[in-house]
């Protein structure tokens, strides 16, 4: 029995329709009622069956039922009977009346189904069994018309004793056929109802082998990976399981495991368009429903399930839960409630599918619904963006509210998204205006160069219509006009169109603006200074907190008056609300560096939760420079080197060169010149960016060179500093070390004088302005441009203001050009001691290149001693890390060199040689070549020179 293709799990239907043919071959009556889902075989069982026939030389009436033809009466009667009338094939005997040429005029359209119509198709249809058996074949007999249904209920009740097999195929009992016909037949006693299951796993497997053409014997076998995924896919349908296995062949994909994940989505393509022919071409309005609502489910879908879909499908709880049955019998959805689908591939495949415009309509319907119904915002929003624009109003409120949410969660790129939407949903200028005006508000965190793009479109806006002035507020901020003096000029204009017309905007929106003037020097800050008048006592708002930190910045950045500047500073720091990214620096300034590290740690902190990326990249590099002052060299170049990428990141150009020139000081004090000079080189030190940035860079380059011996260029990079500094009013030497580092310079440079005319500038300017570090650090420096009683005053000085600061970095170069000083002076016992501090100092904040200037002088003014061990004997005292580190340094190495060699941290080499030096009671590396070679108090080795050129003074 074979119906030319494979009859697989098939085992039952075929041995019951061997049984059927063989009663009618008999002489006796048989009906097979074979009913399943769509797909699953029953016009493959009904073929088989009919291939059969020949085994008992049956006469054969075929015909097949169709959604369409439902309303012709008889459609499925004439289907039987027409080939044998047209053939010329009569009944033997009675029934000619009424299945004659035409089928005589009982079958007309409007004549009514009466006894003796349906008796009289029963004759003629009993007939044709005279000389051999008849076999009544009607496939999808639940599409038949009323009239042909009612026929095959009455005929198959009267078939005892005729040799007639009725072979019925219809759809499952929850699929809206005619109930009435499959009760009537499967109560018969010479009925058997077939329901033939899903395919199992390896019966899928064998089908799909047999449709591609694999298998043992011709090529490549399925996968049993790809062959259970299939069958899950499919539940076992053979339908869809050889439609997939075709689509792989076309498309060349072939069933191996590392091809599942294509295999899967050609299935679930497969299952979503055959699924959805099945379901449109049904008829049935359960079907059209279930279409709707997958179409409605792919619109939603994942974050809404079957409930919102009925919603916007239109359709009541009884509907949606029966539609979503069908798609659960048919494959396409799962879970319970049926509310996902069974593959994501499906959703984008009916996706697809739907018409754009269709598309279009379902989308902005479920984001007003979700909106109406209070869901969160972005889920409205997420709808509104897949569909085209409108121009709707609510669309635009939707969006902007939506970005609003989003930056509340610093989801800075969905919040641009919604906004350039909303911009293109509104012609109105207000409107347009409004929204540029969020943008920029969001931009800054993440996109600097377009937050200033928006700024200049708002600006031109505001100068044609001034009410608009508040438009302006969301970009005053410290993060967009420290990189860009375009910005500034803008909000010193818009200062001073606050200041003349005050109902626009109200004091707060003035201090807004003049803080951003002040931060460049303008003179529209100063009406800022106007409005504060003597309300410092009572400030509460965040714009005057915001004005007083840029106004304590400037004070400071002039070096006007430390106490008034501190007082300002701490004014604004006073626990309300976010830190002033302004507000550390004056703190630096003023040596109050505990301070300003707790409240740079606070800073970094906000910013990190805030999520904006410029706003890191300012807190980072604010908390570099506090650790760089206080000598904690290592933490300070990761957060420069943090700021970096978090400036690159958001195209902070500014706030980049700060970085790296921060960077590039540290890399300097540890003596890795080749990295320093890496570091500028990825950014130009002028720019449109604040001048107190471009100062910092260049002393940093300033100060390379010098390091590189290039002290010619080192000055001339230097006074360029301090001219572009001292052009924008930046006279405060606490700000840009410019000047101390140019005395050195001129002293390299041979030009002792000039050098000597900036140390007492210098001077004067740090005791005008009072912090003991910058006082110290012009004693310090100036003291290279003098010679005897007068270089050492100065530098004692400078150590015994340095003391108690925490500027261990300054503390440490101060002691060191002390030390030298005794040394020259002939006082090697005070050198030597002195020199041991620096040598401390610097090791602990990891100066390598201080580290190792002192180590070399302090080695030169050690006393000689006796050696304490005997050859060999330090081979006990020493650990297995130790003895390595002090064979390299008896090579002549540095620390840092030996930290390279041993892969390791220059501070751990430090760690070990205080260790080494502890266990054996010296001070010195020439103590230690003695101590470890073995040589006697009476041939001690001879200090080489060390020379002292103002080079030494690093």
């Amino acid at each position: 029995m074979s119906s030319g293709q494979p009859l697989l799990h098939r085992d039952v239907e075929t041995a019951a329709m061997r049984e059927a043919l063989s009663r009618v071959r008999a002489g006796g009556p048989s009906v097979l009622l074979i009913q399943g889902a769509r797909g699953m075989g029953k016009t493959t069982l009904l073929n088989a069956a009919l291939a059969a026939r020949g085994e008992v030389g049956a006469l054969l009436l075929m015909a097949r039922g169709h959604p369409t033809e439902r309303d012709h009466p008889f459609g499925v009667v004439r289907q039987l009977f027409e080939p044998l009338m047209t053939a010329g094939r009569a009944p033997p005997s009675g029934g000619s009346a009424v299945v004659g040429p035409d089928l005589g005029g009982g079958l007309d359209r409007g004549h009514p189904v009466t006894p003796d119509l349906l008796h009289g198709l029963y004759r003629a249809t009993r007939s044709f069994t005279g000389d051999r058996p008849l076999i009544i074949a009607v496939d999808d007999v639940h599409h038949t018309d009323p009239q042909s249904s009612q026929w095959c209920s009455y005929i198959a009740r009267r078939l005892d004793g005729l040799p007639i097999a009725m072979v019925l195929t219809t759809a499952g009992a929850d699929s809206g056929g005619p109930d009435d016909l499959v009760r009537d037949l499967a109560a018969l006693p010479y009925t058997r109802l077939l329901r033939p299951a899903p395919l199992c796993a390896q019966c899928a497997a064998r089908l799909m082998e047999s449709v591609l053409g694999g298998g043992r014997e011709t090529g490549e076998e399925i996968g049993e990976d790809v062959a259970a995924a299939c069958h899950r896919l499919t539940q076992g349908n053979p339908l869809l399981l050889r439609e997939l296995a075709g689509r792989l062949g076309r498309s060349g994909v072939r069933p191996v495991t590392g091809e599942l994940p294509r295999v899967l989505e050609i299935g679930a393509l497969a299952l979503t368009e055959t699924a959805l022919g099945w379901l449109s071409g049904s008829g049935s309005g359960v079907d059209a429903a279930g279409v709707d609502l997958l179409r409605s489910l792919a619109i939603v879908a994942p974050e809404d399930g079957m409930e919102v879909a009925s919603m916007i499908a239109g359709h009541g709880q009884d509907t949606a839960r029966a539609a979503g049955e069908t798609l659960r019998r048919a494959g396409l959805v799962t879970g319970t409630p049926p509310d996902r689908f069974a593959h994501p591939r499906i959703q984008q495949a009916v996706l697809a599918g739907m018409d754009p415009g269709e598309r279009d309509r379902l989308h902005r319907r479920t984001a007003a619904l979700l909106y109406r119904l209070g869901a969160p915002l972005r889920r409205s929003a997420r709808h509104l963006m897949s569909a085209g624009p409108t121009g709707d109003p609510l669309t635009v409120t939707v969006l902007r509210e939506a970005a609003g949410e989003a930056a509340a969660r610093h989801s800075w790129q969905d919040a641009t998204g919604y906004l350039h939407r909303a911009l293109a949903e509104s012609d109105d200028q207000d409107t347009v205006l409004e929204v540029t005006a969020e943008l920029g508000a969001v931009e800054k965190h993440r996109d600097l160069p377009a937050c200033l793009r928006h700024l200049r479109t708002a600006y031109g806006r505001v100068r044609t219509a001034p009410h608009a002035l508040m438009s302006l507020a969301p970009f005053a901020d410290i993060l967009v006009t420290a990189n860009s003096a375009e910005a500034a000029e803008v909000f010193a204009g818009a200062a001073e169109s606050a200041a003349a017309a005050p109902q626009f905007g109200g004091a707060d929106l003035l201090l807004v603006f003049a803080a951003q003037a002040l931060l460049w020097g303008r003179s529209a800050g100063r009406l800022g200074l106007r409005r504060l008048g003597r309300s410092l006592g009572t400030l509460v708002s965040p714009a005057a907190r915001e004005f007083l930190s840029v106004l304590a910045l400037a004070t400071g950045a002039r070096g006007r008056s430390l106490p008034r500047t501190l007082a300002q500073t701490r004014r604004c720091l006073d626990g309300q609300g976010p830190v002033p990214a302004a507000a550390v620096l004056p703190l630096v300034w003023g040596d109050r560096l505990d301070e300003a590290s707790y409240w740079a740690e606070r800073l970094v902190s906000e910013t990190q939760e805030a999520g904006s990326g410029t706003g890191l990249a300012l807190a980072l590099l604010t908390r570099a420079e506090v650790r760089y002052q206080l000598g904690s060299l290592e933490a300070g170049l990761a957060d420069a080197e943090a700021a970096v990428a978090s400036a690159r990141e958001c195209q902070a150009e500014g706030f980049h060169v700060a970085a790296a020139a921060c960077a590039a000081r540290v890399l300097v004090e540890f003596g890795d010149l080749e990295a320093a000079e890496s570091a500028l080189k990825s950014v130009a030190p002028y720019g449109d960016w604040h001048p107190l940035i471009s100062g910092q860079a260049l002393d940093a380059l300033g100060r390379l060179r010098l390091a590189q011996g290039r002290p010619r260029d080192g000055l001339l990079t230097l006074l360029e500093c301090g001219r572009r500094l001292t052009a924008a009013g930046i006279t405060n030497p606490a700000c840009v070390p410019w000047g101390t580092n140019s005395i050195l310079a001129y002293v390299l440079s041979g030009e002792r004088s000039a050098a000597r005319i900036v140390a007492e500038r210098e001077l004067e300017l740090a005791r005008a302005w009072g912090a003991p570090t910058v006082v110290a650090r012009a004693l310090s420096a100036g003291s290279l441009a003098h010679e005897g009683r007068v270089r050492l005053d100065m530098l004692h000085e400078a150590v015994a203001l340095l003391g108690s600061r925490g500027a261990r970095l300054e503390h440490a170069r101060a002691l060191l050009r002390l030390g030298i000083a005794q040394r020259q002076a002939g006082d090697d016992g005070k050198a030597h001691e002195t020199l041991a501090l620096a040598l401390r100092l610097a090791a602990d904040c990891g100066a390598g290149r201080l580290a190792a200037l002192a180590d070399k002088h302090r080695a030169a003014t050690a006393p000689a001693r006796v050696a304490t061990l005997t050859p060999g004997q330090d081979d006990h005292v020493l650990t297995v890390g130790e003895r390595r580190v002090t064979d390299l340094v008896l090579r002549g190495m540095s620390n840092l060199e030996v930290a390279t060699t041993l892969s390791i941290s220059k501070r751990t080499v430090d760690t070990h040689l205080a260790r080494i030096y502890r266990k054996l009671g010296i001070h010195t590396r020439a103590e230690l070549a003695v101590i470890l070679t073995g040589l006697s108090d009476d041939d001690p080795p001879a200090a080489e020179p060390v020379p002292t050129g103002p080079h030494e003074y690093l």
